[in-house]
Order: structure tokens, then sequence, then C-alpha cells
């Protein structure tokens, strides 16, 4: 068994150095597009300043972009000192039943933008119009990190699109991202006003609100490697609330100083401190001293009168604070929760509420709010509406992410203690039972359209469209009446904000297709966003509302127009539901996270008019003038794949010198993608090539070109060996998917040899055999492994592969099969804790390159064609070898510690802590010899280090002790996990 990868550990560090240094500001660069479909071809339109890429049949939304995008372009001008030089490439994808969007400047200016709305209660919710609030955020980032002058635009002009030159891609995230929500919401026409960007939101003011109300505001060194810490995304929301305190204190024209000041430094990180104290006077450790006492002076009588003012639920059963928002339902039987606390396996559960023993003669029961009993129903993933009927059952829809990269929502029965699909790749997002239980309400979004249909839940095929959207508007959550006679619903007219609607859908739903689209009718029309309405028993409508700048929970009788208030929380109350018998269930925003709240009688705080709260937002039309716009064309890939950018590379030691080149590429599309580079050995005249190739995710090909140095001595001779190590893997991945494409199947082909180059005369007395193996190969894989937030690693889950190769079909050295298949399971601990089960077996034929067992490099086991080792932590690699082998692996892993904190603003921090114990176990044998188990033992430290404010670069330290005599050993180890 050869173990050439060994020997050139220098050289993989090197190209990771390269890699890194390349990649620094693209943690999201070449994210492909989802798989190409039949007769959807992809088409590109040009403007000015931008180029976009679109699949036919979405070309309104396209051209509606870049005059959107060219209209951004010139909103921002007088903002930077300079604008791109070169068109951005958009790419406007319809992949994804959420909404999002991300920017890079590598390896060139890129925009990436999903067309799916944002519903109400989101923080992307309030704007005018989804697009352009995107567009607007995205284009922020590039023109930010485009600003560059001084020494490195001239390396720019040399080297090309390197991340390193870049100086502001190499800043905090709070910065970059801080910025941008900043100009989100302010736009320099001066159209700012209430409801426009999160940083004018309620969402925002409520989590700044309660990040005062903590206590103590996040510190710099924190929230500059924001990550997993509550709340999620703190960087947007601090990052924000700090441009915007640096603008209203300095000026606009300071913080552009800033940026253009910044641009001109070569030395990323370092550097930062000095330009703030030469702009604004104070390094950044002063001005966010300075800024935090600011905010929380000026949210300190805000709180203190909230707090004051305060009516609202206790907490249900003494309820966990959560990371996200839960969903929930009303059911006959009790609350339904689907509980997603970020570290253990997401569940349905149902509260059954306990009965208080004292009644009076002839009185209703009464609940004992304090106690009652969360009862496991079912297990659930990526859960996003729930409903229940008292003879339909639970129904709910959740997102499934496919192997095509895209993920779509379905609607899903639960039937039997299991979840039964009614529909496939169908984007129903949010469903509802309708009143005879035989029917459903479900609404979706395709193309950015909101549609609402009505589905015969015996029969999904047999539906009827009830309403489609038109441009601009976006349909919300929604519930049914009792009588099943009416929907009501949060909608988004076109230019204005969120308001609440009634459709008339006629007895059990009107079932007949129909003839003529529905209308809806308008039941408010404020400037408040009115959120998550469901109708009480009595017919009044209940839903969180923001009407004095706090969400809160309202009762609105819709035939009188009187509005009741029922809490008045500190931080908000979101998501309410009327539960029988329980009373008003909601969630509300806390410090330390989400908390589920009951309030079993709740009295009218206030009552009014709804109209007494009427206005209307009546945006104008972001685009001024339209874009000059090129005639669609077919898209091609070659503008943007070819190389923007090249690294030069140089080693030097005593046996040879190398210089050589590294540069990367991708397409608009991320569909190609790739790495390249290149070392010639001067002294020695060898070369070494390392070419990779991927398509999507199902194309991979890696050619390996590389030279090991092995120094002989003879008595006082001595001298090295050259060889050569030629890789080459070709695989193509998901030739068939099944059950949500956790089960795939791949083929692969695996080349791998070793010749002689040169040696010295006296070599003859070493033995050296030149050797080629050639395998063809097919692998099955299944994957239903999940990972949570608060959860190292793996938090739950199976995996299983099982792998059969030849040497028969490619020259080779070796003949014969060789067949191996390995077992995951982890199972979810109480905790932030799992405990893990490995079981790998293999099998290869007389003539076939034989198995290895031992040494520390457990990833070398993920490989999936071409493996030929396997682990044994105790133990030398290749303790054993042998045409058989069988091991076992049993981990138990725990988060230990969150530091996320960052030495200053130096680029380096720390992230998670986690330890594991773990035991070891295996043999490698050949026909007719005993099994001789080797077993090991130890445990690792695995320490989450934070390099330039955003990358995770794990990195463990770990000790092991194999308990053979002969062949174990006490070992300390250290293994450095991938940039990326």
């Amino acid at each position: 068994m050869r173990n050439n990868k060994k020997n050139h550990q220098w050289r993989g560090v090197l190209t990771a150095l390269a890699i890194a240094l390349g990649g620094m500001a693209a943690p999201i660069s070449a994210m492909p597009v989802g798989w190409e479909e039949a007769g959807k071809p992809w088409l590109s339109q040009g403007s000015p300043h931008f180029t976009i890429h679109y699949v036919q049949g979405h070309q309104d939304a396209a051209e509606r972009a870049l005059d959107i995008a060219e209209q951004v372009h010139r909103d921002l001008r007088p903002f930077f000192s300079t604008m791109p030089a070169k068109k951005t490439e958009i790419v406007l994808v319809d992949d994804f039943d959420f909404s999002n969007g991300w920017a890079t400047p590598l390896p060139f200016a890129q925009i990436r933008l999903y067309m799916s709305p944002p519903e109400e209660g989101s923080d992307l919710a309030f704007s005018d119009e989804w697009l352009h609030m995107l567009i607007r955020h995205e284009y922020v980032h590039i023109a930010h990190m485009e600003l560059a002058a001084g020494a490195p635009k001239a390396l720019q002009n040399v080297f090309g699109r390197q991340g390193f030159l870049f100086p502001h891609a190499l800043t905090p995230s709070m910065l970059i991202e801080g910025l941008a929500v900043y100009l989100e919401s302010n736009p320099v026409d001066g159209r700012a006003e209430r409801g426009y960007g999160r940083l004018q939101s309620t969402n925002y003011a409520m989590k700044i609100r309660m990040e005062a109300a903590s206590g103590e505001l996040k510190p710099l060194n924190q929230v500059v490697v924001a990550d997993r810490e509550w709340p999620l995304g703190y960087q947007y929301l601090y990052g924000a609330y700090f441009v915007q305190y640096l603008v209203q204190t300095y000026g606009e024209e300071k913080v552009s100083a800033f940026l253009d000041n910044y641009s001109r430094r070569l030395i990323p990180y370092f550097l930062i401190n000095r330009t703030a104290r030469q702009t604004f006077g104070k390094d950044f450790e002063a001005l966010w001293l300075d800024f935090s006492t600011e905010l929380e002076v000026m949210l300190s009588a805000e709180l203190r009168q909230a707090s004051i003012d305060y009516v609202g639920g206790h907490s249900l059963d003494h309820s966990e604070l959560l990371p996200f928002l839960q969903v929930m339902a009303a059911s006959h039987e009790g609350l339904l929760l689907n509980r997603n606390n970020g570290e253990d396996r997401t569940r349905v559960e149902r509260w059954q509420p306990q009965f208080s023993d004292e009644l009076q003669a002839n009185a209703k029961p009464r609940v004992n709010t304090n106690q009652g009993n969360w009862q496991t129903l079912v297990s659930s993933k990526n859960i996003t509406s729930l409903d229940s009927h008292p003879s339909g059952g639970i129904i709910a829809t959740r997102q499934v992410n496919r192997a095509d990269g895209r993920a779509f929502n379905d609607i899903y029965l639960l039937r039997e203690g299991r979840w039964q699909a009614l529909t496939e790749r169908e984007r129903f997002k949010q469903v509802r039972w309708l009143a005879d239980g035989k029917h459903l309400l479900a609404m979706r979004k395709v193309s950015g359209i909101s549609e609402l249909w009505q589905l015969d839940a015996t029969n999904p095929k047999q539906r009827t469209l009830l309403w489609q959207a038109n441009k601009g508007e976006v349909l919300g959550s929604f519930d049914v009446s009792n009588d099943g006679k009416h929907v009501i619903a949060a909608l988004q007219r076109h230019q204005q904000g969120w308001n609440l609607e009634q459709l008339d859908i006629g007895p059990e739903g009107d079932s007949q297709k129909q003839k003529k689209q529905k209308q809806w009718t308008p039941i408010t029309n404020t400037k408040a966003h009115e959120s998550s309405p469901t109708y009480l028993p009595d017919g009044r409508v209940l839903f969180s509302a923001d009407y004095d700048g706090v969400f809160d929970v309202y009762a609105l009788d819709i035939a009188s127009g009187n509005l009741e208030r029922w809490t008045r929380e500190i931080g908000g109350a979101l998501k309410p539901v009327w539960q029988p018998e329980l009373g008003l269930v909601y969630q509300s925003y806390g410090s330390q996270g989400y908390e589920v709240k009951l309030l079993a009688e709740p009295q009218a705080l206030s009552n009014v008019q709804v109209s007494e709260y009427q206005a209307q937002y009546d945006y104008p039309d972001v685009v001024q003038q339209p874009a000059e716009k090129g005639e669609p064309k077919p898209y091609q890939p070659w503008k943007t794949v070819r190389p923007h950018n090249w690294l030069p590379l140089a080693y030097i030691d005593d046996v040879r010198t190398q210089i050589g080149a590294f540069t990367f590429g991708s397409d608009a599309l991320g569909q190609h993608n790739y790495t390249l580079s290149a070392l010639w050995d001067t002294d020695n005249d060898v070369g070494d090539f390392t070419a990779i190739y991927q398509y999507d995710n199902r194309w991979l090909a890696i050619l390996n070109s590389s030279h090991s140095y092995d120094k002989l001595t003879l008595g006082d001779q001595s001298g090295y060996r050259i060889t050569r190590d030629d890789y080459l893997l070709l695989q193509r991945s998901h030739l068939f998917n099944a059950f949500e494409d956790q089960l795939s199947l791949h083929a692969g082909v695996y080349i791998d040899s070793e010749s002689l180059v040169s040696q010295p005369n006296f070599a003859s007395a070493f033995r050296y055999r030149e050797i080629k193996e050639s395998l063809v190969g097919l692998a099955v894989t299944f994957d239903n492994r999940e990972s949570y937030l608060n959860v190292p690693g793996i938090g739950w889950g199976h995996y299983f592969d099982a792998v059969a190769e030849t040497n028969e079909v490619i020259n080779s050295d070796y003949e014969g099969q060789k067949y191996q298949a390995q077992w995951n399971v982890t199972w979810d601990l109480p905790g932030r804790t799992t405990l893990t089960a490995r079981l790998a077996g293999g099998y290869a034929d007389d003539g076939a390159q034989r198995f290895g067992i031992g040494g520390t490099d457990i990833y070398e086991e993920r490989r999936l064609f071409g493996r030929d080792s396997q682990a044994i932590r105790g133990y030398d690699d290749n303790a054993q070898r042998g045409d058989r082998y069988f091991t076992q692996r049993l981990s138990l892993t725990s988060h230990l510690a969150r530091v996320e904190r960052n030495w200053a603003l130096f680029p380096i921090g720390l992230g998670d802590i986690s330890g594991t114990a773990f035991v070891d176990s295996g043999a490698a044998w050949d026909s007719g010899e005993s099994l001789e188990q080797l077993t090991g033992t130890g445990v690792e430290l695995t320490v989450e280090a934070k390099l330039g404010y955003g990358l995770r670069f794990p990195v463990t330290v770990g000790y092991a002790y194999g308990f053979d005599d002969e062949l174990g050993k006490d070992e300390f180890y250290l293994r450095v996990s991938s940039l990326f």
C-alpha cells in the first residue's frame, strides 16, 4: 500500500493556503443553480452596468430586476466615491421556497437573487417591493467590496481578483452587513419612512430593545464573529445600528471617507483601527463604547415604561427558551407545537393540560395552566405549517432539500404515526383544512407569484386554483373560518404594506371549478404590519400587529370594526393561536430567545375602531426611468468561467526549488467550478499539477500529478529517490435518486499509479515496485443525517454506503474486485450530546490491492471510490493489512462551551469547543489467516478557530492509546479540518 499522499502534506497545506487567500471573500461563491430542466434554457440580457441570467419564462421578472438594478446604481452613486467599473453578473433563480440572496466579488462581481418574496412577520418583509430591497442590499455589498485604490488596485491589475486584494471584503461581517442594511433602509432619494428596510422595521426595533433589556449590549469582539449566539444574525442587527450611529454622529461624508481610506490598505485586518482613528478620531473599540452607551440611554426610558405597562401571559409549562419561532396550531385534543430547540431532533408535540380539582357544582372544568404534559406525536423535519381537523387528522407542509439543488415545500398527512406525502415538488408552503375535513387550502409561490389552491385530501391531483396574485402582490399566512366559507389572510398589495383581507370561498370551499377568480375584501388598511390572522370561535379575527411600534395580539370584529388589544409585551407577541380550553397561546420575543406563553383569560386592554389607524404607504415606483436593455441571448458560460485571477506559488528546501501558479474560477450559474495549480521543480526538472473540475454536484474530476522525494542512505552514500504519483478520479453522482433524494446511485473511475523518475546508483539495494491501480465502480448511498444549531457535527441520522469496484475494465496491475460498505448511526442524546456508532467492512479478491487499517486519518474513510484505509487510532498507518477488514467505532461527542469572541479586531478568535471520547476497533487479514482484533481508545478536544472574522477552522487535539502489546502505542496528534 502506497503512502504518497502523506509525503506531500506540505504541498496540500500550500495549496490550501492559496485557496484560502483567494477565497477569503467568497464564502458563498460558486453555489450552483438547480439542475437544468428540459425546455427551460438559460438566457442572458444586459444593461449598462449589469448582465442578468434567467430561465426562459422569467423574462418579465428579469427585465424588472434590470430596471431596479440600474436605478439602485444611480441611487447609490452619491454615497460611494467610485462604482464598479465592470458589469455585475446577476442570476435570478426560482429554486427555493424561501427569501434570500447573496453577493460576492469573487471570482467576479456577482449577485444571486431568490425570486420567492417574504411573508409577513419576516425581517425581510418591511419593504415596498421584494426585488428592490434585495437588489439594493446585495448591490451595496458589491459597491462596498469593490472599493480598492492605491496598492490593492495596482496588485489587482497584476494578479486579478484575489480575495486578499479586496480590503473591504476582509472587514467584519458586522460592517459589511451593517452598511448594506443601513443603505437598504435609507434610500438616498429621500423616500425613507417607517416600514422601509430592516433598520426602520418594528422587528429590528424589537430585537435591539431586547438586547438592551438583557442588561448588557454585546461587546465588539463578539459581534465581529457573530455566529450561533442569540439572536441569530445579530451582526446584521448591531451592524445596522452602529453604521446609523456613525452617520448620525459624524455624517455620511465621514463614513464614506473611512471607506475610501481603507480601500487603499494593502495589509488587511491590522490597519482597520488605524484607519478609523484617522477618519473619526477614535478607533473602533472607542466608537463601539460610545455607541453602546448612547443606545442604552436611548432605550432605557422605553424599557422602563414598557415594564410598567406590561400585560402578558406566563410561560406554558415553563417552556424552554427557543432560538427559532416555532410552528404552532390548535387542535381538538390540545395545542400542537413543532418543537425545534436547536439541540434535539425536531418533533411535533401536543400539550395536554390538567384540570383543577376545585370545581363548583355545575361549573365548567377549569384548566390548571401551571401544569400539563407535552406528548411527542412524531419526529419532524423542516415543518413550515401545521393544522389539525377532528376527522382529517394532522396536516403539515415541510421543506425538502433535493439533490438537484432546490428546496421546495410539500404537503404531508400524519397517518398512523408516519408522514405520508400528498404532493411532490408542488411547492405548497402553507396548508389549512376546510371544515369538511376532506379538502385543503394551500398556498404556494411559483416564479414569485402567490397562489391559493383548493385540494382534495384523498386525491391531491384534483384541485382548483382559487386565486393568483398580480405582480407586486404577496399572500402571507391565512386561516379558514369555522364554517368553511371564508379565508382571512395577511396580504401585501402593490406599493403598500401588509393588511388583512378576507376571501369568500363559499360553502365547504366551493369545490366546483371556479369560472371566475375570487376577489379579496379589505378588512384593514393601515401602516401597521398585521400578521398571523386566525379566526376565533365567535367569528372575530385574532392577529398580531405593531400599531404602536410593538407587536401585540389584537382581536377584531370584522362587522363592527371594533379592535381589542389583548397583550402589552415588552419585546413582542407573535404568532397567536387560540386553543380551546386553554385560551390565547403566542410566542414572545425575549433577550434570550422565543418563549411560548399562555394567556388563559385575555382581557381587553383597550377598545378602538380599526379605522382610527387608517393610512396607506403609497410607495412610488422605485424605477424612475427604464434601463437600456439588450436583446435576450442564450447563456454562454465562457465570459465568466474564464480565469479572473492567478497567484504565484513557491516552495524551496534542500531537495527542490518549485515555482508555479494557482487559479480558480466558476461561471455565473455556478455550474462550472475549477481550481488549477502547477509547480515546476527547477532543481530536478519535474512538475506537479493539480486540476479539479466540478459540474454542479453531479460531475467531479480530479487529476493530480505529484512527486515524492525519499532520502536513501547506504553506508557513506546518500541520495534521493524521486517517484511520481498520478491520481485521477472521475465521479458521476446522483445517477438515480429516491426517498426524497436520500438514496442515491453513483459511478466512479479511480486510477492511481506510482512510477520511478530517478534514483541514485546504489538504490538497487532498496526494493521498489512501480504499480498502477485502476478501478471502475458503482456506489449506493443513503443519507438522512441532520445537523443542529447547538450540536457539534451530526446531530441525528443514518449514513450508509455500499461500493463495488473492479480492476477488469481499465488496464491495471491488480485484478479482481473490491467490495466495501459502511454504516454510521448517530443518536441524539439529551442536551448537546450525541452517540455515534460506525461499522465498516471490505472484501478484495486475491489479485486486488489489499486494505490497511490504523492511523488517525478518519477523513480517508469518507471517500466513496478508491477507499483503501480505515483509521484505528493508537496505531501506526497500515498496522494491519489484508484483503478483508472489519472495523467498529463508538464515539460520544458533547458541546463543551461557546466562546464566540475575537481577539480585539485582529483576525483570530474562538467559536465552539467540543469534546469526544471514542473506542476504535478492527482487524485486517488475508484469506486463510486468523483475525487479530486491534482496539484503541482516546479523547479529542476540538476548538473552532475563527479566522478572518468569518472562516471556521476546527483544530482537533487528540490522545489515543492502542491496547495491543506489539502494535499499540501512546499517541498525541493534531488534526486541522478543511478551511471550507
